[in-house]
């Protein structure tokens, strides 16, 4: 077996005293031996697609089924007996379904192969819905996406792969929308998930919202104004229908996630400007619902600091060139409110977009990262 560096062991247990962001790379090393490989004594697929119950999802008032498909990657030696393996629960952005850059199973069984990585089960599981994306979160109307990947998704994978169920052998990670989920479902549970590693949240700062696609102009309000104003107009049913023709999905979803109102009509929200007199007036009381979806994380930190502490590592990571200027921004508001908590946290930044390196991130940053800091055993 070959010898673990005394110095990548300390690169990783800095995850857990770190109380500054850094803004320096992670650099990709090699962690482990190649693993010793035996005939399998069961039959089992490296990649298996798997159509599960999602009791989580029931009675939403947009029609989202109760069913949902999930991957699940399975390493080398899964088919030695009795042999458990940690989990890596990938939640995929917005409008996206599985993992960008990184093709499974050949670009894992090569990390595994080439020494980069243990072995663990991968779990692909995409948030997106009828409008593109759920945002992970609890709805009275789009379902509770949170308790589906928390329980659903995790009660069925524990139920039927042999995996080590505990929180320090489970780590969440996703990109974009998908890396808010990560953060978001960690602080609140890490009774299930014990190292969170996310890449590209969408995160607020003070400016956040304001700044973001959803809101940077007048016009886009104004449109959307209107679109709420026809929707009104129409009888229940043909509303209900209507709602995925609005030219703003991502405002819908995230609307659907934040500022729900299953008791009114379609679009089921509550929205943050109206028109009058040819003037916008905004609701600052809704606003800040809006904003502490992305955001409020000042606020979130004092509610969920035990929550945060109980968490073996916590990264960040974002390009600092992403089309999405807030993103960096609130990156950076994240680690600076969990540093002055006194909550360990690495914020890390590297040359890159959006997207542009995403799989690279992946591959030689994120996996190698869960390798080093979960509970083999």
């Amino acid at each position: 077996m070959k010898h673990i560096p005394n110095s990548l062991l300390l690169t990783f247990i800095f995850v857990l005293s770190a109380c500054t962001p850094i803004a320096t790379a992670i650099q990709p090393t090699q962690i482990v031996s190649t693993p010793t490989i035996t005939a399998p004594t069961e039959v089992f697929q490296p990649i298996n697609t798997i159509k599960i119950s999602a009791p989580s999802l029931k009675n939403n008032l947009v029609g989202e089924a109760a069913e949902r498909t999930i991957q699940v990657y399975l390493p080398p030696s899964y088919g030695i007996p009795d042999k458990h393996f940690p989990v890596v629960y990938y939640l995929p952005g917005y409008g996206d379904s599985g993992m960008i850059g990184f093709n499974l199973p050949d670009s894992m069984d090569r990390l595994v192969s080439d020494g980069k990585v243990n072995e663990i089960i991968i779990v692909v599981a995409n948030g997106m819905n009828k409008l593109g994306g759920s945002f992970y979160t609890n709805s009275p109307v789009t379902g509770n996406w949170e308790d589906f990947i928390a329980q659903d998704v995790v009660g069925y994978v524990d139920g039927h792969f042999r995996t080590l169920a505990q929180a320090e052998s489970r780590g969440i990670t996703g990109h974009s929308m998908g890396g808010f989920g990560a953060l978001n479902i960690a602080m609140h549970r890490p009774d299930v998930f014990g190292v969170v590693y996310s890449m590209s949240p969408g995160l607020f700062d003070e400016n956040g919202l304001t700044e973001s696609q959803m809101f940077e102009s007048e016009r886009l309000i104004q449109r959307f104004i209107k679109f709420e104003e026809k929707l009104s107009a129409l009888p229940l049913e043909e509303a209900k229908t209507r709602i995925s023709s609005s030219p703003d999905q991502f405002t819908l979803s995230y609307g659907f996630a934040f500022a729900p109102n299953p008791d009114r009509h379609p679009p089921y929200f509550n929205y943050p400007f109206t028109e009058v007199d040819g003037k916008l007036v905004r609701n600052d009381e809704i606003w800040k619902k809006w904003e502490s979806g992305f955001g409020g994380i000042a606020d979130e930190v004092i509610l969920y600091k035990d929550n945060l502490l109980k968490l073996k590592g916590i990264v960040v990571d974002y390009g600092e060139y992403d089309e999405y200027n807030w993103i960096p921004k609130g990156c950076i508001y994240f680690g600076e409110q969990l540093t002055a908590a006194g909550i360990p946290v690495k914020v890390e930044a590297y040359s890159g977009s959006h997207q542009s390196v995403l799989g690279e991130r992946i591959r030689d940053y994120m996996l190698p990262f869960f390798s080093a800091v979960l509970k083999f055993e």
